[in-house]
């Protein structure tokens, strides 16, 4: 069994965000996914299984910890992949199954790589923070009043992964550190990770649940954040621009977004294959 090593939202090879990518996972039991996650180390891994057409797949996405119902440099990297492996034209289109939802995804030739782009959905807004709490969440992360950015409320956003985004400065941005679990604020608003967004900068910043690890690049992030500055009336609908992320990991990573005329918002960036590895151990003995 193969697997593949790609960067995501990477302009050139180790750059972006890192992923391990499964083409053919339908030998793999559920567990034995989340394990080889936990053995690979990625922030994330994406195992591939065989649609019901040409072009259409199912997709299983795996943290150290969880599968996720939805993620977004995962999706954006197995599709470059499926391009690479099936389509030898310049163009393609992809449609892969969540267990949150089915993502459409087009796909083109760019250079040595590809480019990526997937079609998120339109945004769902829920909980907007009040100022108590906004402090608390800042403070797991060593952040003080003065670090909040108060022009934008703290809002919980989703387009298949729900993100609390917390507005900070961007000194905030440069200092924060992820000192304890969030479990209970992000349960009572309704969410899953918090993302740090410096909106000046357009730049922010997210960690694993634990605070442990933090993400180099986060395409399910991305479309939220980008619904919010459009809902902010800081970018207009139909209008292209880019978030950063990574600079402080060494990494940095753009992703391009947009929020189209009819809401649907759209996240992509350019992906580069790195490796192929052999899986040496059968897939029965694993499970």
């Amino acid at each position: 069994m193969h697997y593949w090593q790609l960067d995501v939202f990477a302009e050139r090879p180790l750059t972006g965000n890192g992923l391990a990518v499964f083409p053919d996972a339908h030998a793999l039991s559920t567990a034995t996914m989340q394990r080889l996650t936990q053995e690979l180390r990625q922030f994330e891994s994406i195992f591939l299984l065989p649609g019901d057409s040409p072009g259409r797949c199912r997709a299983q996405i795996f943290t150290a910890e969880e599968e996720l119902p939805f993620a977004g440099h995962p999706i954006l990297g197995a599709a470059a992949l499926l391009h690479h492996l099936h389509a030898p034209a310049e163009h393609a289109e992809w449609t892969l199954q969540l267990k949150a939802k089915s993502v459409h995804v087009i796909t083109r030739r760019h250079g040595q790589g590809f480019y990526a782009e997937m079609d998120q959905g339109q945004a769902e807004f829920g909980q907007r923070l009040d100022n108590a709490t906004a402090r608390a969440v800042a403070d797991a992360f060593g952040l003080g009043d003065d670090h909040l950015d108060r022009r934008y409320p703290a809002t919980v956003v989703s387009t298949g992964l729900p993100y609390l985004l917390l507005p900070v400065t961007a000194a905030g941005l440069a200092g924060a550190r992820q000192r304890r679990l969030l479990d209970p604020e992000l349960r009572a608003c309704g969410a899953a990770f918090v993302f740090l967004l410096d909106v000046d900068n357009r730049e922010g910043r997210t960690w694993d649940p634990a605070g442990v690890i933090e993400d180099i690049a986060t395409g399910s992030a991305a479309g939220p954040v980008a619904a919010y500055l459009v809902e902010q009336g800081l970018h207009a609908r139909g209008e292209a621009f880019s978030l950063n992320q990574g600079r402080f990991l060494h990494r940095p990573s753009t992703l391009a977004v947009c929020v189209g005329a009819e809401g649907r918002v759209r996240v992509g960036g350019h992906v580069q294959l790195v490796a192929r590895a052999d899986l040496l151990v059968a897939p029965a003995a694993l499970g």
